[in-house]
């Protein structure tokens, strides 16, 4: 009888051990559930929990999904984001990141990054990204001011610039370097040497419904095939667009005027669909040239002169 009390005991006990393994993983399983889905919100320049007074301080804090709200101030800050959160301006003219004339403003250096309501100014680069293995960042609602080069991508794909205003740059405002698909849509380009620039390797990007004015060079491709360029407003500069060594790609219904030098410039680049577009109040609509033209040394007539007088006069002494 004692003996069967005591297998009785066993499997009690056994069972209620077999239960509680059960329900830890079982708990174990719905907490990592539950935190896959959840995001904290933190704060820059208000009061309360979960506050900061630097942006810099509050994505070091912030784990991956994370929300950051940062309200109206200037920030003097150089900002690295490496963790895929949002990083939200309340209110795009009055919330100032500052570069401080260092290399950027913002880097961005992971996946899924969204920035958005800022404006951005006083640096080499206002957004930064560069990195095969980033992606699927969002650049959206920005002013981007007054930098060396508003946004540079350098190999990075599946990315998207929209509804930005970006000006008074004296180099680009937006420049990609072996950097495909990415998405370029409804920004407002005003004031920069180069409006958007598209080199090496820059293949299958789309850049649509975009307005760019007042410019050297409106949107420039070079050595980049296979991109969407449609239903752009592009006027009052020097060239509207203007295609070095690219082919393959689609310049359909944009709008191209009163610039000074030529509408659509191509060189060297074949089997582009350029029509159709409307070229209004140019100097010249459309050049297309099969090289680019070649660049002459200045002197180079005086210098072969002067090297001929020395050999006859080397001649002349040895006889």
């Amino acid at each position: 009888m004692r003996e069967s009390n005591n297998i009785l005991h066993r499997v009690c006990t056994l069972t209620i051990l077999f239960l509680l393994f059960l329900f830890a993983i079982n708990l174990s399983l719905t907490n990592e559930i539950c935190n896959a889905g959840y995001s904290n919100t933190l704060y820059v320049g208000g009061t309360g929990d979960y506050n900061y007074t630097s942006i810099q301080d509050a994505i070091d804090d912030s784990n991956e999904g994370d929300i950051i709200l940062v309200y109206a101030a200037n920030y003097s800050e150089n900002i690295i984001i490496n963790k895929s959160i949002s990083l939200i301006g309340a209110d795009k003219n009055n919330v100032t990141i500052y570069g401080n004339d260092g290399l950027y403003s913002i880097l961005i250096k992971s996946s899924g990054i969204t920035v958005s309501g800022f404006t951005i100014q006083k640096s080499n680069i206002g957004i930064f990204i560069s990195g095969s293995e980033i992606k699927f960042c969002n650049i959206s609602h920005n002013i981007i001011t007054n930098n060396y080069e508003g946004i540079r991508f350098i190999n990075t794909s599946n990315n998207n610039i929209s509804r930005n205003i970006i000006t008074r740059h004296s180099n680009f405002g937006i420049v990609l370097y072996d950097s495909k698909n990415n998405a370029i849509l409804n920004n407002t380009i005003i004031e920069n040497n180069r409006g958007i620039y598209l080199g090496r390797w820059s293949n299958y990007n789309l850049i649509s419904e975009n307005n760019i004015t007042d410019y050297n060079y409106g949107l420039h491709l070079d050595f980049s095939f296979n991109n969407q360029i449609i239903k752009n407003l592009i006027k009052n500069g020097d060239y509207g667009i203007y295609l070095t060594s690219s082919n393959n790609n689609n310049v359909t219904n944009n709008y191209i005027g009163d610039n000074t030098q030529t509408g659509i410039y191509t060189s060297s680049s074949d089997e582009n669909v350029i029509s159709p577009n409307i070229l209004l109040n140019n100097n010249q609509d459309v050049n297309k040239k099969t090289k680019p033209p070649s660049i002459k040394t200045p002197g180079f007539e005086i210098l072969l002169v002067l090297l001929i007088i020395l050999f006859v006069t080397l001649i002349i002494k040895n006889k």
